[in-house]
C-alpha cells in the first residue's frame, strides 16, 4: 500500500505566467509586521533584512507567495522578486536579480528557504552580500529558513545581528480546524498529529490518511507507509554501528540507558558514546539526563521511533 501521491508532492512555486494567489490564512502577525515595515521604508534608506525561521512544512513559502502579491498589488514604488534558495551558490546569484529590475522601484528580494546559500558560501562571500545590502537603496531582503544557523547569529558571521528574525510557531490543536474543517474526526487526527510536526502540511497529510482510512488503527497504517521510503533511506544513509544503536534505543518504549545499550548490542562503551553524542548533536537522539551517569536516551522523531520498531 502505498499513498506517497498526497500533497507533499506538489510542483514548486515559481514566479511567472499563470501563477495563481493563494489563501493565506497563518503566520499573519509575521506578514503583517514584515509588510507594514515594507510600506513605511524610505526607498533611499538602509533597509532591515528581515528573516523568517519555520521547519518544513510551516507555510514559509506561502508567506513569501502572498508578501510578492501584496507588493505587487500595493507598493508601485517596491518590485518585488521571489528566488528559489536552491538554485543559490554564490552572491552573485542573487545579486543578478536587482540589476534586472527598474531603477525607479526598489528591490524586495523574497528569497525561500536561504540556509542553501548560506550552507554553500563561505564568510567572505557572505560578507560581500551584506555589504550589497548595507547601502542606501539597495534591496530590502526577506527570507526563511528552516531553522537558525551559526551564519545568522555566531559573532563572526557576516550576518551577526544583521536579520530581525521571526518565528512560526508550531500549530496547536485549536488551529487544526483552518485546514480540514470541523466535521473531521478531531480525535483521531490529534492521535496521527502525535507523531508529527505541528505544521499545516502535517495536518493536511493527517487528514487525507484518515479520508482513506477505514479504522483508527488503519490510520497509523497508513502513516507509516506514507513515510516509509523517507525514513528507509534515513536508516539506508546511516553507518552500520548507527543503525544498531538506533534499533536498540527504538525497542523500548521509555528509551534506555547506556548499560541497557551495551546489553543488546553486547558493545562497550567506547564502541557506543562517540555515535550517541554524535547522534544527540544531529538531534537524531534525545538524553534526558545532563548528569555524566543515569541518561535514558530516545528517538526524538515519533514516527521514526514506530518505523523503527515496526521495520528493524
Amino acid at each position: 500500500m502505498n499513498t506517497s501521491t498526497s500533497i507533499l508532492h506538489q510542483p514548486p512555486l515559481s514566479i511567472g505566467n499563470g501563477i495563481k494567489e493563494e489563501t493565506v490564512v497563518i503566520n499573519n502577525d509575521i506578514f503583517t509586521s514584515i509588510f507594514s515595515y515594507l510600506l513605511k521604508e524610505d526607498r533611499d534608506k538602509i533597509a532591515q533584512p528581515n528573516l523568517i525561521i519555520g521547519e518544513k512544512g510551516s507555510g514559509k513559502t506561502s508567506l513569501l507567495k502572498r508578501m510578492y502579491f501584496s507588493i505587487e498589488n500595493s507598493a508601485k514604488w517596491l518590485k518585488p522578486v521571489f528566488i528559489d534558495g536552491k538554485s543559490l551558490f554564490s552572491t552573485d546569484d542573487i545579486w543578478k536579480f536587482h540589476s534586472l529590475q527598474d531603477e525607479s522601484c526598489r528591490t524586495v528580494l523574497l528569497i525561500d528557504n536561504v540556509q542553501y546559500y548560506f550552507e554553500r558560501t563561505d564568510n567572505t562571500e557572505q560578507y560581500n552580500l551584506r555589504g550589497k545590502l548595507n547601502k542606501a537603496g539597495a534591496p530590502i531582503l526577506i527570507a526563511t529558513a528552516d531553522k537558525v544557523l551559526p551564519a545568522f547569529t555566531g559573532y563572526e558571521s557576516a550576518f551577526f545581528e544583521g536579520f530581525k528574525i521571526s518565528y512560526i510557531r508550531p500549530l496547536v490543536v485549536t488551529d487544526y480546524s483552518m485546514f480540514v474543517g470541523y466535521e473531521a474526526d478531531m480525535t483521531r487526527l490529534e492521535n496521527l498529529m502525535s507523531y508529527l510536526p505541528k505544521t499545516p502540511r502535517s495536518v493536511q497529510i493527517a487528514a487525507k490518511i484518515i479520508e482513506d482510512s477505514a479504522s483508527h488503527e488503519m490510520d497509523i497504517m497508513l502513516l507509516l507507509d506514507y513515510f516509509s521510503f523517507y525514513y528507509q533511506a534515513k536508516y539506508d544513509s546511516y553507518v552500520v554501528q548507527i543503525q544498531r544503536i538506533l534499533s536498540a534505543i527504538a525497542r523500548p518504549e521509555n528509551g534506555v540507558s547506556l548499560q541497557e545499550i551495551r546489553k543488546i548490542t553486547g558493545q562497550d562503551n567506547g564502541k557506543i558514546s562517540p555515535y550517541l553524542k554524535l547522534m544527540a548533536d544531529r538531534k537524531i537522539i534525545d538524553r534526558t539526563s545532563q548528569t555524566q551517569r543515569g541518561g535514558i536516551y530516545t528517538i526524538t522523531d515519533p514516527l521514526f521511533k514506530l518505523w523503527l520498531q515496526t521495520n528493524v
